[in-house]
């Protein structure tokens, strides 16, 4: 019994000691998940299966802060990217200057980078290393800007979801609008005109399917292009047209359908889809409700064609500086009652 007593002493106290060298935290092995380095953002598409926003990968070609030789260095790099020996240095020195690697070249191919190293070791130099990134751009460029950022807002976690286990990388789910980029541009075109004529704050047009209630066209105008937008102000980037299109996309408005489906990135697997609750209205009052009215409004809702109407089209402006008449608006839905015909949509 003495023994036992002993031999549980001794054991106590290891543990006691252990636990002090620890501070008070027992140490044990800890092997990190196999999780995704990287996660590719979703596509955002027409309903015709046109991208509106995608991930483009591109070689992305730094300089450091540690060129042994930047006049070598610049004049190598000068002679395969296009720019001045000069321009190159003062990248080379931003480089140096703040320890921060620099971009080179924004997208280069293997072959150049190739020449580029070769040259390089010619010369004594290091080698340089191109990385792939992937970034955001928009081929609509304007159209739908608004409606298109909206998106990217409220189905962030959608499109970039957590990076996921045992795999490189992560891919989001696509998102599917109702619009038709066809539409859309028929109604940017009208909106700038409408703009020009009457020089209101802004101008909004939207065009419904009639049967669906699928939005096919949303415009704010000035729109603004989504590749280069960092310095547009944020009363810009305002989607004037729908209330509440994007804010609710389980409980949506009965009369607008703007989100057709969601699937998993490059299959046909849907992941989620939205229908109308209720049985779409073709009460223009009930219409007129959805629309941001202001004071100042000068506005017009057409169905288009009058016999055997296929969309309902709103255009409007807030604050027209000239031309309130409604002729004006009457005109502009006729000319893109022309184009939809052009375009076999009618």
């Amino acid at each position: 019994m003495l023994v036992i007593a002993l031999l549980g002493l001794l054991i106590v106290a290891g543990v006691i000691t252990e636990l002090m060298l620890t501070d008070g935290v027992r140490a044990g092995r800890y092997n990190n998940p196999n999780v995704a380095t990287k996660v590719v953002r979703g596509t955002i598409y027409d309903r015709n299966g046109r991208a509106l926003a995608l991930e483009i990968p591109k070689n992305r070609l730094y300089i450091a802060d540690d060129v042994r030789d930047k006049d070598i260095m610049s004049q190598v790099l000068s002679l395969y990217l296009g720019q001045t020996p000069g321009e190159i240095l003062e990248i080379i020195d931003t480089a140096q200057e703040t320890g921060v690697r620099q971009i080179i070249a924004d997208d280069i191919d293997q072959k150049t980078l190739s020449q580029i190293n070769d040259e390089l070791e010619k010369n004594g130099l290091a080698p340089l290393k191109a990385e792939k990134e992937y970034t955001r751009t928009y081929p609509a460029n304007f159209s739908a800007a608004q409606l298109i950022e909206e998106t990217e807002s409220v189905y962030d976690k959608v499109l970039s979801p957590v990076p996921g286990f045992d795999e490189s990388t992560t891919y989001g789910n696509d998102v599917y609008l109702a619009l038709d980029v066809d539409i859309q541009y028929l109604l940017d075109l009208r909106m700038q005109d409408l703009y020009e004529i009457q020089s209101p704050d802004y101008a909004v047009g939207f065009v419904l399917d009639i049967t669906t209630g699928e939005l096919l066209a949303s415009t704010t105008y000035p729109f603004y292009d989504l590749n280069d937008s960092a310095g547009i102000p944020d009363s810009q980037k305002v989607n004037r047209t729908i209330i509440e299109s994007l804010n609710r996309p389980d409980v949506r408005i009965s009369e607008v359908k703007v989100v057709d489906k969601v699937t998993v990135h490059n299959s046909d697997e849907v992941v989620d889809s939205y229908t109308l609750e209720k049985d779409y209205t073709r009460n223009l009052d009930a219409l007129r409700t959805l629309v941001r009215e202001q004071d100042g409004i000068s506005s017009l809702m057409l169905l288009i064609p009058e016999e055997q109407p296929k969309y309902i089209v709103f255009m409007g402006t807030v604050n027209p500086r000239f031309y309130k008449i409604s002729s004006v608006l009457e005109m502009e839905m006729q000319n893109l009652e022309k184009g939809l015909a052009s375009q076999s949509k009618i």
